[in-house]
Formats: structure tokens, C-alpha cells, sequence
């Protein structure tokens, strides 16, 4: 074509990405817009009545669940994010599916046996899965339906997933939140631009949070994920994104023994290292100190919108350590959290 716009090269496709993983784990895949985008299409094409969730969630996954007309039943997680505190009667199981969050990185295979035993369709939530080539291929296997949020994973404007190796799964029918989408494009590349100046205009977050905003006040619906969130899958190595996560994950792990319990291993590669502290206070002390130093980092997750709050999420901290930071960045949030908890 000559003529039109000016264009923006995107990377170039590498061999073993997350695409082709994805693609070659499932016989059956559907690309939505956002991960709650992905999940209440999938409820609202099963045909149970109820749905058990993890109390440990974020509400906007209990939202596709509602807007899917589900009753929501919690589980309890124990702190160790595998063990259920919860006992599954098999008298509520029937006309039911459970989801199981695959959190950080760690399989909670005990619970996928145990729901398995009574003959329940499992929801993998594989987000914090997806440098692990060999999980994946395991959770695949043993659960009905995988899905996924793609942004915590990459540069993607916006995306979540459903794949199925043994289901035929739903397509979405409506074409990309544009709006959401637009923002999130000019934001990542705006901040892409920034980081090369230390982040010195703030345009970047503006147009994210304008984003979220966007996204939270909408409903979830069948919209397709973006052409081009699509192809920056097949961008990313998997195998070398996991070897660097890895590297991240054991400085995190080294220099944090003494200061916050985990669950987090380099065994398991994941975009986030998990903290938990003694309590609440000392969690948002270590969270406004990093602050101070531009470090800006989540908490995985609030509940307090939830029916029934879990109690873990107020002692509950994330670390990104994902392929954007060196182990140096890590060493640095190591000694800061470490010197706020000593003195």
C-alpha cells in the first residue's frame, strides 16, 4: 500500500512465543478483549447454576460471574494460596463449576483432584501461568476450560483468553473495545517513549488510568481482543522471558528471607513475587515506602468489595519482577524493604 498514515514497526515474531504455546496447548481457543470479557462468556455458555470461587479474587471476576446470572458460592484459601480451608460438599457441587486460581505461578493441583473427584467442571485461571511451558501443558490436561488475562504478561493493550483441549469453547461477537483499546495503545507506547527519560511526562498514566476507569465501569460482553495484541504474542519467548523472571525471582528470593513470608519459587515463574506480612500496617508501610521512591506496585487483591472479604488480602503485597527489570531493580526494592522493616 503507498499512501495513508505514517506507521509504527512493531517487533518481529520470535520462535517458541506465547502464541504458538498457547495455540499448540488447547484444540480449541478463543481470543476476548479482557480476561472478564473471556470468563462470563464462558459461564454464560455453561449450563450450571452455580459457580465456586476462591475467596482471594479480584471483584471484577465476581462481576462476569453475576453479569453471567451465576450464584456465587466462596471457597476459603489458606496462606499458603494452594490448600482450601473449605470443605466441598458433595451435595453443592451438582449443577456447578469451580474456578481454581493458579496464583504466582504455583499449580494448585490438589484442588483441581479433589473437584475432579466429584465431577466438576474446572475453570483453570492460568494468568500467572504463562512462562510455564511445562504447567500449561499440565493444566491443559487436567482442567475443562483454561482462561487468561494477557496483560499482566506483556506490552498487550488488552486481551484474556479461553482454551479448551477436550470443549468447544465460545467466540466473541462483537468486534474490540476500541475505546478501551485506544487508550491503552497510546498509553503503553507513551510510556515506552517516557521510560527513556525516566518516565518524565506523566501523559502515560493519565491515559491508562482513563483506561482502567473505562473497563471497570463497563459491563463484560463477547468483544474480540485487538489484531494487534494478538500478533505482539508472538513477540515474546516464552523460554527466554522465563529464564530472566527466574533470575528476578531468586534475587527477590534471596534478599527477602527475612522479611516477608512466600509461596513464590524460581520453579515457578510467574510476573509477580508474593509477599505476606505480619499484617496490614506493615504491608502499607513497605508499599508507601517503595512509593517514595517510584516504585508503584499492586495488591493482588483487593476484597473488600467482595461479599465475603478474605482476610489474606490486607497482609498481601506483589512484586513485578517480569522480563521489563534486571536483577538490580530487584536488589533495589529488596533493600528498601528491608531497611523500612529494620528500623
Amino acid at each position: 500500500m503507498i499512501g495513508g498514515e505514517h506507521y509504527l514497526s512493531p517487533p518481529r515474531p520470535v520462535a517458541d512465543n506465547i502464541g504458538e504455546m498457547l495455540e499448540s496447548s488447547a484444540e480449541h481457543i478463543s481470543f476476548f478483549s479482557t480476561g472478564r470479557d473471556a470468563l462470563a462468556s464462558l459461564l454464560m455458555m455453561l449450563p450450571y447454576g452455580t459457580v465456586h470461587l476462591p475467596d482471594l479474587i479480584c471483584h471484577s471476576v465476581y462481576q462476569a460471574c453475576r453479569y453471567a446470572d451465576k450464584e456465587v458460592r466462596t471457597y476459603q484459601i489458606a496462606s499458603d494460596l494452594i490448600n482450601t480451608d473449605a470443605e466441598l460438599d458433595p451435595a453443592q457441587v451438582c449443577d456447578s463449576c469451580m474456578l481454581v486460581m493458579h496464583y504466582f505461578g504455583i499449580t494448585n493441583e490438589r484442588l483441581i483432584s479433589r473437584a475432579k473427584s466429584l465431577g466438576m467442571t474446572i475453570i483453570s485461571d492460568v494468568t500467572h501461568m504463562l512462562f510455564n511451558r511445562e504447567r500449561m501443558d499440565f493444566l491443559s490436561r487436567e482442567s475443562d476450560y483454561l482462561v487468561a488475562s494477557l496483560r499482566k504478561s506483556g506490552p498487550f493493550p488488552d486481551g484474556g483468553l479461553i482454551s479448551s483441549r477436550h470443549h468447544q469453547v465460545p467466540s466473541p461477537s462483537k468486534g474490540p473495545r476500541l475505546e478501551f483499546f485506544s487508550l491503552r495503545a497510546a498509553g503503553l507506547l507513551s510510556r515506552g517513549f517516557s521510560a527513556r527519560q525516566d518516565f518524565s511526562n506523566d501523559e502515560n498514566f493519565v491515559l491508562l488510568r482513563k483506561a482502567e476507569n473505562l473497563i471497570d465501569q463497563s459491563l463484560p460482553g463477547d468483544f474480540e481482543c485487538s489484531y494487534l495484541s494478538k500478533e505482539l504474542l508472538r513477540t515474546i519467548s516464552v523460554d527466554a522471558s522465563a529464564k530472566k523472571i527466574i533470575k528476578n525471582l531468586s534475587t527477590l528470593s534471596d534478599r527477602l528471607m527475612d522479611s516477608c513470608r512466600t509461596v513464590s519459587t524460581p520453579s515457578a515463574p510467574s510476573p509477580y513475587y508474593i509477599c505476606l506480612f505480619e499484617s496490614q500496617k506493615k504491608r502499607d508501610l513497605v508499599r508507601s515506602t517503595l512509593a517514595q521512591h517510584r516504585y508503584f506496585f499492586p495488591i493482588h487483591w483487593d476484597t473488600s468489595q467482595m461479599p465475603e472479604p478474605c482476610l489474606l488480602s490486607d497482609r498481601i503485597f506483589s512484586i513485578p519482577c517480569d522480563t521489563r527489570y534486571a536483577e538490580a531493580d530487584m536488589e533495589s526494592v529488596a533493600e528498601i524493604i528491608n531497611s523500612c522493616l529494620t528500623h
